[in-house]
């Protein structure tokens, strides 16, 4: 029982920190011509590379593609929606440092 409600606070915690984030200023942003879900479809498995708890959520005008820890909530973010000629997306970290430049730098090379 202990565990079951342990596990039902770290996701409620996480998403919590989901929304917290999105309110901050991404620490990468751009655009792409590729779809939402090519998008996604690159970018998800190579943040999987970095941590494999990463997961692809479909949502109304795309994707949201995070990465989290168990005690640390969500550790990457990306969101990826509709646009015009493509793709929207931002990137964003609890911090950005010199450790987190891979998250950003997979999100470019998904462009």
């Amino acid at each position: 029982m202990r565990i079951l409600i342990g596990a039902v606070a770290v996701m409620l915690l996480a998403g919590c920190s989901t929304s917290g984030l999105e309110q901050d200023k991404p620490v990468f942003s751009s655009q792409s011509k590729k779809t939402p879900q090519q998008f996604a479809r690159c970018l998800a498995p190579k943040w999987q590379e970095f941590n494999p708890s990463t997961s692809s959520i479909e949502t109304e005008h795309g994707y949201k593609i995070a990465a989290s820890a168990t005690f640390s909530g969500v550790v990457a973010l990306a969101v990826v929606d509709q646009a015009s000629t493509g793709s929207s997306i931002r990137v964003f970290l609890p911090m950005d440092w010199a450790g987190t430049s891979g998250w950003k730098e997979a999100a470019r090379t998904c462009i």
